[in-house]
Formats: structure tokens, sequence, C-alpha cells
């Protein structure tokens, strides 16, 4: 309820941006690829070594995902299409921009790359992971917006750790790594708790058929 409040607000806030998107003929899609686009610009600069820059606009153009569904609802062009688009988009732009924290940390800290590099890994399978659980749920008719780090926490994140640099980012990437598959497992949990297991009945009539003669026993030499 208070993430459903927090976005809620941030959207009366943001709506003016929005307007000014649609005044300047931008459709969501072209919001929603100019955001990737600079994000990916961003992961070129953090990979090249300028990792200050290259997180600022990183995060520049994963803000853009706050405009691109507003003004597909102010403009009503809202869809299942836009949304889907929206959000693979938003996991490549996050996808590389962690891959360019591992060519970063390979090249600035040749001698002591390896523990930063498989948090990195560990942080990308589980923002993979969680987004995948979610959309398997949401395959066989659930629901899933459970866990403790949504998308926007851990950009976030990424953004702080990005920014401060040294120490505080291989942090950051540690409690990425942890918050990042803790969601996926209770994402996992909740989703395996609302789908219905085995039917009682086709078990009944199984035990049935083995008990009753339904497969005829192998004879014992």
């Amino acid at each position: 309820m208070a993430r459903t409040s927090w976005k809620e607000t941030a959207r009366a806030w943001l709506h003016p941006v929005v307007r000014a998107f649609d005044r300047l003929g931008f459709s969501p899609l072209a919001v929603t690829l100019t955001g990737l686009g600079i994000s990916l610009l961003g992961a070129w600069l953090v990979a090249g070594g300028r990792l200050l820059w290259g997180t600022a606009v990183f995060l520049a153009g994963s803000g853009f995902d706050m405009f691109d569904g507003g003004l597909a609802r102010w403009q009503g062009t809202a869809s299942r299409r836009g949304a889907f688009l929206d959000s693979v988009f938003d996991r490549f732009g996050e996808a590389v921009y962690l891959t360019g924290l591992a060519v970063w940390f390979m090249s600035e800290q040749p001698a002591n790359w390896r523990p930063a590099v498989v948090l990195v890994l560990v942080t990308m399978f589980g923002s993979l992971a969680t987004s995948y659980v979610r959309a398997r749920a949401e395959g066989v008719g659930e629901t899933c917006q459970v866990g403790v780090l949504q998308r926007t926490e851990r950009v976030l994140l990424l953004g702080l750790g990005g920014l401060l640099g040294g120490g505080v980012l291989v942090v950051v990437l540690a409690i990425l790594a942890v918050l990042t598959l803790l969601t996926t497992l209770q994402r996992i949990v909740h989703v395996a708790a609302k789908l219905p297991g085995p039917d009682p009945a086709a078990r009944r009539a199984h035990a049935a058929a083995r008990g009753g003669g339904g497969l005829e026993p192998k004879e014992r030499p």
C-alpha cells in the first residue's frame, strides 16, 4: 500500500513532464527507447573507465521509465504490448549497466576484481530471476508483486554505489546480491502457495488403478 501511494504521488508530480513529452510529439515507445539508449550510453562510459559520469547517465536513462507509462495513459494508448516492451527494455538497460560494471572492475582493479565481478554476476542473476518469476506467475494467471527489492530500489542502490564508487560500490553490490536472491525466493514461495497442487480426485483414481489391478504386478522369480 505504501509503495502504491508513493507511486501515485510521484505520478502527480511528474505529470507536467509527461505533458511536455506529449507536446513535443513523443510516443510512449519513443520515450522507452530514448531511456534505453541513454542507459546503454551510461554503461559504455562505465566500461570505458568513467564510473561517475557513466552512472549519472545510466540514472538519467533509467529515469525515463517514470514517464512512458504516464504518457501512454495520457495519450490513451496504454496496451499490454507497450507494458511488455517497457519491461523488457528496462531489464536490458540494467543488465548492460551491470556488464559495464564488471568490465570496469576488471580494468580498474586488475589485482582484486574477482570478488566484485562475482557480486555483479549474482546481482544480475537475481535481478533477471526476480523478473522471470513474476513473468511466469502472470503466465499461469497469478499476480506477483511481492518482494523486499523492486526495480526502482535496485536502480537507486546501483546508482548510489556507482556514484560513490570504491568500497561503497562493493558493499552495495553485496547488498543487492543478497536482496535480489531473497526477493526471488519470496516470489517463488508466494506464487507456489497460491497455485493448486495435484488434483485429489486424480490421485485417488491413480491409487485405485494401482490397487485394483490397473497395473499388472511383476511376477517374482
